[in-house]
């Protein structure tokens, strides 16, 4: 349990998308003794602050993006036995966060950003000194890079937290400690007056970043009913073909177009419901 713990810290330090994923993930082992795992998780990572191992925003970062995100997710998850419900909870906290980590942040983040694409170029610059040409693709590869992680932020941490979650629930169900009907995911409708703002804070030009970043935060919910109703229909087919599975998956990861075609078809799902789900029909909610 402990153990569990510390590790859960140690990866979340490296990436916490994968430290999330790993926690949902194991959750099932440590269920029982989770006020334990938290009182070490939090411990460890006063521990790592005080003495300077991690700085202020990774500290912030693990104790509330990581650690407070799956303690709300998981308490969420049994009191009310529904996964979407559980997300979308911690999807509502993590825009709160983002916004005021960028807030109270937002200029010591940019810096941090700044060098770090700094070290980029310079290591662009000795590796593509013999052709101008590709020097001065990975160069401006290097201001888009930057541009995107300063002004989307907000977007892009919600993102990553969303999917981080989505991951780690699909382990946790595998493991047989609460089943989820993942081919009846049907997202809340309330969340296309959500969109709606965000594609008009989009079209006008005075808010164009904000309305950006609210669609990159919103995405993810649309994609993951769009992976579910492909689950639906064609699940059973992929199962039998792990190279198509491998191939689906590979074309999702690096094809923008088909995530996007996918995010589409789980927003058009809301309004017309492909598969005439009655979410009154699913016993607990997405949960056998």
């Amino acid at each position: 349990m402990i153990l569990l713990a510390v590790i859960s810290v140690v990866i979340a330090t490296l990436s916490p998308l994968w430290g999330l994923i790993f926690i949902i993930a194991f959750s099932g082992k440590y269920q029982k003794k989770r006020n334990l795992f938290y009182s070490v998780y939090f411990g460890f990572v006063v521990f790592l602050f005080l003495f300077r191992v991690i700085d202020i925003i990774s500290f912030m970062d693990l104790l509330i993006g990581v650690g407070f995100t799956s303690a709300l997710y998981l308490w969420s998850l049994q009191r009310t036995l529904n996964f979407i419900n559980a997300l979308i909870s911690v999807f509502f906290l993590n825009i709160i966060y983002a916004i005021l980590r960028l807030i109270i942040f937002g200029k010591h983040y940019a810096k941090i950003i700044a060098e770090v694409i700094e070290n980029y170029k310079e290591f662009f610059t000795q590796s593509f000194q013999n052709n101008d040409e590709q020097l001065t693709l990975a160069l401006k590869l290097a201001d888009t890079l930057q541009e995107i992680f300063t002004k989307y932020y907000v977007g892009i941490w919600v993102f990553t937290i969303v999917f981080a979650i989505y991951i780690g629930s699909l382990f946790l169900s595998k493991k047989g400690i609460l089943k989820w009907e993942h081919r009846k995911i049907r997202m809340p409708f309330y969340l296309i007056y959500i969109l709606i703002t965000a594609l008009a804070g989009f079209l006008l030009p005075t808010t164009h970043t904000y309305g950006i970043n609210a669609l990159i935060m919103i995405a993810p919910l649309f994609l993951i009913q769009g992976i579910s109703i492909l689950d639906f229909y064609w699940g059973d087919f992929f199962k039998k073909s792990k190279f198509l599975l491998f191939l689906l998956i590979f074309s999702m990861v690096f094809g923008y177009f088909i995530l996007i075609l996918v995010a589409l078809i789980g927003l058009t799902d809301i309004w017309f419901n492909f598969r005439k789900i009655d979410m009154e029909e699913i016993d607990g909610n997405n949960l056998n």
